[in-house]
């Protein structure tokens, strides 16, 4: 099944570098969550998804599918003129930026918006903007009262939340006393650097203020993303299975809330089974398209199929630093996507009407139905 004629709504992905870091940035970084210098230089290059991209990008580029000849072409291109025509192959007509990724280094959403052909709307990473905050309040308690008073000012704007708590204490959200959080908070207080912008780790706040950020997105009808599954190794991948985030969908003080669970990958049957069970859970297909290998992207999407419902599910890139990224997570994503709605009427499952509408459903419509609209 060809899906190339349907465009994108790009639900989760990442602005790309302003012109100075993609031209310096090396082409392995983009191709692995590694971050050692010694497993990008001596091993990355032996990956799957970096053999498979070398030969797809230079065929784009038109050179030779080395890397001497592919550096040299990427060196000679036009940088806004290339993010402007890759964007259009991959046929990206909308992208939620969450831009709490590399502040200062990433064009701005509305820069994205302004100077890349497709419409770019703000997803708000929620430990990003409690840290901009902490060095204002000395008492948790005013710190969170703000938190809360700048979601609500700044909702109608924004196209969804977003939380990388699995990144910093796990998924499993407890509820804390007062006194434990005041205590957390005094700890992180001492021990903040004047002009830091901290790196909140503290299970006790975080859990807290996470919490009250999901009865706002709730109470302004925001959709919440979360980081679930792979991920760099700033991550422990046992404490990202969304299994974590069932308390969540059982929360009678949560109900009606929507929450995205990201990537999901290698939980992926585990994130199905929750969209199947909770009005309230969705789940991504991102990250691991293009990551993986050819066999893998496609277990992915067929194991996201065992439980979830078609009205369950959206593609995205996860892209992020370089439109190359985007173009090569379309391409792998519609074909993927298409090879096992073709295996799914093979089989009988769908009819072929019924998997065209899913291919719509999964590529933009979930995301239309499941996003604010544009105020």
């Amino acid at each position: 099944m060809n899906l190339d004629h349907i465009p994108i709504l790009d639900h989760h992905a990442h602005a790309i570098f302003l012109e100075a870091g993609w031209r310096t940035t090396p082409l392995e970084s983009y191709f692995t969550e590694a971050y050692d210098p010694d497993v990008l230089k001596h091993h990355t290059p032996h990956g799957i998804f970096y053999r498979r991209s070398v030969r797809e990008l230079a065929e784009f580029y038109g050179c030779e599918p080395e890397r001497g000849a592919l550096d040299a072409a990427r060196q000679s291109v036009d940088y806004l003129d290339v993010s402007r025509r890759m964007i259009r192959e991959a046929k990206i007509d909308t992208v939620l930026l969450d831009d709490g990724l590399l502040l200062g280094q990433l064009m701005s959403v509305t820069e994205s918006d302004a100077l890349l052909p497709w419409n770019a709307r703000r997803i708000l990473r929620l430990e990003v903007e409690l840290a901009g905050l902490v060095s204002q309040f000395d008492h948790v308690s005013d710190l969170l009262d703000a938190f809360e008073t700048h979601l609500r000012q700044v909702a109608p704007t924004l196209a969804g939340l977003k939380s990388v708590i699995a990144y910093r204490t796990g998924l499993a959200i407890e509820r804390w006393e007062a006194g434990e959080v005041q205590a957390a908070y005094d700890d992180l207080k001492r021990n903040l650097k004047t002009g830091e912008l901290p790196k909140l780790v503290s299970k006790p706040l975080l859990d807290t203020a996470l919490l009250l950020a999901l009865r706002v997105a709730r109470d302004v009808n925001l959709p919440v993303q979360f980081h679930t599954g792979y991920g760099d190794p700033d991550l422990d991948l046992r404490l990202a299975n969304p299994l974590h985030l069932r308390p969540l969908f059982e929360d009678p003080e949560l109900r009606g809330l929507s929450v995205v669970m990201l990537h999901c990958y290698p939980y992926t049957r585990e994130a199905g089974y929750l969209a199947s069970v909770y009005p309230g859970a969705f789940l991504d297909l991102s990250l691991s398209i293009p990551f993986l290998s050819q066999h893998g992207m496609r277990t992915h999407v067929h194991e996201a199929l065992h439980l979830s419902p078609l009205s369950k599910l959206l593609f995205a890139t996860d892209a992020s630093r370089t439109p190359e990224l985007f173009y090569l997570g379309a391409r792998w994503g519609r074909r993927m996507l298409g090879e096992v709605l073709d295996d799914t009427v093979r089989v009988g499952d769908l009819t072929a009407s019924e998997a065209e509408d899913a291919a719509v459903m999964i590529l933009r419509g979930n995301a239309l139905a499941l996003y604010p609209a544009p105020a």
